[in-house]
C-alpha cells in the first residue's frame, strides 16, 4: 500500500509507516525528530490506539485527508503514561498520524504505539452511540430501531408517563429519570421545565429517529410537575424565506420518587366522617363587593367549644367548591386531621379569588377585608377562640406573601402565618422586582426587619426547584430575618418546585405545627 502524505505535512524526507490494527511499533525519538504513520479509512470508519511514552513528552498530530490538522493528541501526563487515539473518519481517505515533541530541549526517549482496532461504520456506529447515550435503556432502544420500524411506537405504547425512572449504579441517593417525547415535525427543538433543573433543559434527538429524550440526576426523595415546550419553526417563500417561531405547550407530568414524603391525608377514607362544606358570600365594604367564601365546620361541630380559625387564600384551589375535585383538597385534609386527633377543632374558610388573586393578594383592602370583616363575621356566626394565637391565615405563592402581610398589619387579629412557597420576591411597586432575579429586597423582608417583633408565629415550606433568588432565596433571607427578631419558625425545605402537588402534603404539617394537638 502507497500513502501519499500531502508535502505541507512533512517536513522533512522521512519514511511512512502504515497503521495496521494488532500491529505495535516501538520507536526511540529526539526532540527534532518526527514519525509518521498513516492509515486510509472510509467516512464512519474510526482507529484506536494509544502512544505509551517512555521518558520523553509526546504529541500526535492527525491530519485529515486534506492535509489539515484536524486534531492534537495530548494529555497532561508528562513525559510517562498513554496517549489515547480515538479518531473517527469524517471523510473518506488517508489520515496522517505525526508523532513529535513539542520540548525542543528535551532529550531522547522511547515510545510504542499500538494500534487496537480498525474499526467498520456500522460497529463504529454502535460503539459510539452506546459512549454517547446515557443509559442502557436508550442504547438497547436505538439498537432495536435497526431491525424494528415501529420500535419507538411500541416503546411509547409501553409507557403511562413520558418519563421513567431508572437506577445509578454506586449511587444510593439519586435516580436517573430519563423525559421523552416525539415533537411535531416542524420542531426546532424541545425544552424540558421542571426538576432540579428549574431553568430548563434541551431535549435531544436519539441518532437517526423520531425520539427526543433528556436525562436528569434525581434525589430519590423528591417530587415534583414537569412540562415539554415544543419550540416551532415554520417557514413559508418559495426557498423558505421567511422564518417565523412559536412556542407550543405539549405536555405536563408528575415525578414522584419513590421516597418521596408521604401524603397522608390528602385521600378521603371509608371510616372518616365528614365535615360540612358550605359556600356561601359576605358583603365587603373595603372591596365593594359580595365576596364568595366556603365555611368547613368539623365532623359533630359543637357551638359550646370554642375553635380555632383558619382561612386559606385561592379557595377554588384548596377545595371550596362542593363535589369537585381540587388541587389541594383541604376538607378531606381537615377531616382526617381531626380523626386523628393531630389538630385541635378548627372551622376553615376557603376564600374564592374570583379572578382577582394577583391584585387582592398584595392589597392592603384586601387584608382590611380579612381581619375586620371576614374574622368578624365568621364569630358571629360560629364559635371561635377569642386570641389571635387561635387564628391561621394560609396560602401558596402569593397567598403565603398576602398571609404574611396581613398578619403583619392586623397582628392583633391573626397570630398565625402558613407559607407555602411564599412570594416574598413581591415589593408591590410599579418597578416590580425580576421574578427570576430580583433586584432588591421584597416589601416584607423590608417590613419585618424594620419593625419590633410582633406576636406572630410561623410555618413556612418552599421547594428546593423553585426559581432560584427569587423563590428560594427571599423564602431563607426572610426565615433568617424572622429568627434574629425571636420569631418562632418552623421552616422546612422539599426537593420539589412551585407547585400544588407539593403543597396538598405540606398543608397538614403547617396546621400540625401551628395548631396541632401536642
Amino acid at each position: 500500500m502507497i500513502l501519499n502524505l500531502n508535502s505541507a505535512v512533512l517536513a522533512q524526507n522521512e519514511s511512512i509507516e502504515e497503521l495496521i490494527a494488532g500491529e505495535i511499533f516501538d520507536k526511540t525519538i529526539s526532540a527534532k525528530e518526527k514519525h509518521f504513520y498513516a492509515v486510509q479509512l472510509e467516512n464512519g470508519m474510526a482507529i484506536t490506539g494509544k502512544v505509551i511514552q517512555k521518558g520523553i513528552d509526546l504529541v500526535i498530530d492527525v491530519y485529515n485527508p486534506k492535509g489539515e490538522l484536524s486534531k492534537q493528541i495530548d494529555s497532561p501526563n508528562g513525559k510517562d503514561g498513554d496517549e489515547q487515539i480515538d479518531i473517527t473518519a469524517n471523510q473518506s481517505g488517508i489520515y496522517k498520524f505525526v508523532v513529535h515533541s513539542l520540548d525542543k530541549e528535551s532529550k531522547k526517549g522511547n515510545y510504542a504505539l499500538k494500534v487496537d482496532q480498525i474499526i467498520s461504520l456500522s460497529e463504529n456506529t454502535k460503539r459510539i452511540t452506546k459512549r454517547e447515550l446515557p443509559t442502557e435503556t436508550l442504547y438497547n432502544l436505538w439498537e432495536s430501531t435497526l431491525s424494528n420500524k415501529n420500535a419507538i411506537d411500541n416503546f411509547i405504547a409501553k409507557q403511562s408517563e413520558r418519563h421513567i425512572i431508572e437506577p445509578i449504579e454506586g449511587d444510593n441517593d439519586n435516580m436517573l429519570v430519563t423525559y421523552f417525547c416525539v415533537p411535531d415535525h416542524n420542531t426546532e427543538y424541545v425544552m424540558l421545565s421542571g426538576g432540579p433543573d428549574f431553568l430548563g433543559l434541551r431535549f435531544q434527538r436519539l441518532p437517526s429517529t423520531k425520539l427526543h429524550f433528556i436525562t436528569q440526576r434525581v434525589p430519590k426523595d423528591a417530587r415534583f410537575n414537569y412540562g415539554f415546550n415544543y419550540f416551532i419553526l415554520d417557514k413559508a417563500g418559495p426557498n423558505g424565506e421567511i422564518e417565523y417561531r412559536d412556542v407550543i405547550h405539549a405536555y405536563d407530568g408528575t415525578v414522584e420518587m419513590p421516597n418521596a414524603p408521604k401524603q397522608r391525608y390528602i385521600a378521603e377514607r371509608e371510616n372518616v366522617t365528614k365535615g360540612t362544606l358550605l359556600p356561601t358570600s359576605i358583603k365587603s365594604e373595603f372591596l365593594g363587593e359580595e365576596r364568595k367564601i366556603t365555611v368547613h365546620t368539623p365532623a359533630n361541630y359543637d357551638s359550646t367549644t370554642p375553635h380555632n380559625l383558619l382561612i386559606v387564600f385561592d379557595g377554588e384551589s384548596y377545595g371550596a367548591r362542593p363535589n369537585r375535585s381540587s388541587r389541594i383538597p383541604t376538607p378531606t385534609i381537615i377531616d382526617n386531621l381531626t380523626a386523628e386527633n393531630k389538630i385541635t377543632p378548627t372551622v376553615t374558610i376557603l376564600v374564592w379569588s374570583m379572578g382577582k388573586r394577583s391584585k387582592d393578594l398584595v392589597s392592603e383592602k384586601f387584608g382590611d377585608f380579612i381581619a375586620n370583616e371576614l374574622v368578624s363575621w365568621v364569630r358571629s356566626e360560629y364559635n371561635i377562640h377569642p386570641n389571635p394565637d387561635k387564628v391561621v391565615l394560609a396560602g401558596s405563592s402569593r397567598g403565603g406573601f398576602a398571609s404574611s402581610f396581613i398578619a403583619f398589619r392586623h397582628s392583633d387579629v391573626i397570630g398565625n402565618v402558613l407559607s407555602q412557597s411564599g412570594s416574598y420576591w413581591i415589593k408591590g411597586t410599579e418597578n416590580e422586582n425580576h421574578w427570576i432575579y430580583p433586584e432588591e429586597n421584597g416589601k416584607l423582608i423590608n417590613l419585618y426587619k424594620q419593625s419590633k417583633r410582633l406576636p406572630i408565629k410561623f410555618y413556612m415550606d418552599i421547594g428546593l426547584y423553585d426559581a432560584g433568588a427569587s423563590m428560594l432565596g427571599m423564602n431563607r433571607q426572610f426565615r433568617d430575618i424572622l429568627e434574629l427578631k425571636g420569631y418562632e419558625v418552623d421552616y422546612h425545605e422539599f426537593k420539589g418546585g412551585h407547585n400544588y402537588v407539593n403543597w396538598r402534603g405540606t398543608l397538614s404539617d403547617g396546621l400540625i405545627a401551628l395548631i396541632g394537638t401536642e
